[in-house]
């Protein structure tokens, strides 16, 4: 294995590791999960078993990626978000079920929001520092507040407001040229003209 993996970590055998990617400090990698090319995890993450991390993923220092949630490719989870899998958690419930939440390409989760399971984040959506999303977010737009609600619609990059209902086809901006690396620009590009 050439990934880099802090002395600190823990990576089960079994676990999957692409060859570019880093697992920093006190890191909890479990047996079945995967991490594609280029994904970084941040100080204390764990990622459980059977999830897989999508290239070029970042997740930030203390976050825990449970069973059920998938992440896609050039996601990013900001510090200390929160995801459940479970809509009715008891200790010691025998008939517990791993309800999935999907992070679609591109997205971007602010630091310490709260993303309850079952929902989606749609392609280049971005949730606000400290939201509470319960609902799914449709590609392209931001969600803030508790509960979370759509705010307006961005551009892929997330610098440039669009008005609402803009086709796809508007969704690149110049802004996203100068701030995207090229494969996520790529990928938005391609979204775009779909």
């Amino acid at each position: 294995m050439t990934a880099f993996v802090h002395d600190s970590a823990i990576v089960e055998p079994g676990a999957q590791l692409a060859d570019d990617c880093k697992v920093w400090h006190f890191c909890h990698v479990r047996a079945g999960a995967v991490l594609e090319e280029g994904v970084v995890l941040g100080k204390d993450v764990y990622v459980d078993a059977g999830v897989r991390v999508e290239r070029g993923s970042r997740i930030q220092n203390g976050v825990s990626v449970y069973q059920g949630v998938e992440v896609g490719p050039w996601c990013f989870i900001g510090p200390h978000v929160i995801f459940t899998n479970d809509t009715t958690p008891r200790a010691g419930n025998r008939n517990w079920q791993v309800v999935p939440t999907h992070l679609r390409a591109g997205m971007s989760i602010g630091a310490g929001a709260i993303i309850r399971c079952g929902v989606t984040l749609g392609e280049f959506s971005m949730v606000g520092a400290g939201a509470i999303v319960t609902k799914d977010v449709p590609p392209f737009h931001l969600v803030m507040g508790f509960t979370a609600k759509v705010e307006k619609m961005i551009c892929a990059c997330g610098q440039t407001t669009l008005p609402f209902g803009s086709p796809l086809t508007e969704v690149v901006r110049p802004c996203c040229l100068a701030n995207l690396a090229p494969s996520p620009l790529a990928l938005a590009e391609a979204l775009a003209k779909a």
